[in-house]
């Protein structure tokens, strides 16, 4: 299956497709340059230093990619992907035990298990379900762009095409890309966006794009190994948010 084409930077040198399998390792590479290392909540939770915990925050990206609703940037002239957003589909499910949690249940390394749970204890501060009376939402769970290609607007086209892939959903267009190329139903359908910005940088572009900052949460709020995630991250990001924007 050939990946959908959603846009190509002005200068025509970056595209942006769906993200498929034959990407999907592209995809991972640049988590591994980039997230892994410099994301901030990767730097309070030291997951740098244990390589086994990166592999499972792997394992998330995949279980995300197979919801067909992720993204990525490829360098045209060498077919390397430079960006990606790794976009989950979240279910308002009664009774059901939060995708996060039980994620972080099942990972081995400390690292990797406090890094989910901090995604799944920001969720928990404030219900987006309920904020935004939605059944569905399209989470950009992980965002990352290479660092020698940032400061180009990769991170932002990624951010809007998501959107764009969203409200395309909700018209009834299965844009929906899966990764063994079995078609994927049109359902479920988010009706809006989510995210955690864990550093300034993030939450001064959910600005930008018109996010809504549901909760603000200090770092010093969250530990690991008796250590407050504020005392790794430093004081140029004190806090995480939890935002959302209607499609």
């Amino acid at each position: 299956m050939s990946a959908k084409l959603w846009d190509t930077s002005k200068d025509g040198s970056i595209e942006y497709r769906s993200l498929t399998n034959d990407q999907l390792e592209g995809g991972m590479n640049v988590m591994r340059n980039s997230f892994f290392i410099d994301e901030k909540v990767c730097i309070g939770v030291e997951l740098s230093k244990h390589p086994g915990a990166a592999t499972e925050l792997e394992e998330l990206c995949l279980r995300a990619a197979r919801d067909g609703v992720s993204l990525i940037a490829i360098e045209k002239d060498t077919g390397k992907v430079v960006g990606v957003s790794f976009n989950k589909l979240q279910v308002k499910t009664d009774g059901q035990e939060a995708y996060f949690k039980q994620y972080a249940e099942n990972c081995k390394y400390a690292s990797s298990k406090a890094l989910v749970q901090f995604m799944n204890d920001a969720d928990a501060v404030v219900d987006i379900f309920e904020l935004s009376n939605a059944k569905c939402l399209l989470e950009l769970m992980f965002l990352a762009v290479l660092p020698d290609y940032r400061n180009r607007g990769i991170g932002r086209r990624l951010c809007e095409l998501t959107f764009q892939l969203g409200r395309e959903l909700m018209s009834g267009k299965n844009v929906k890309t899966s990764l063994d190329d079995k078609p994927l139903p049109l359902e479920p359908v988010p009706t809006v966006a989510s995210a955690i910005f864990t550093a300034t940088i993030s939450q001064e572009l959910g600005r930008k794009l018109g996010f809504v900052r549901a909760v603000e949460i200090s770092y010093e709020k969250f530990m690991f190994e008796g250590k407050s995630f504020a005392s790794r991250i430093g004081p140029d990001t004190p806090n995480t948010t939890v935002e959302y924007k209607l499609l």
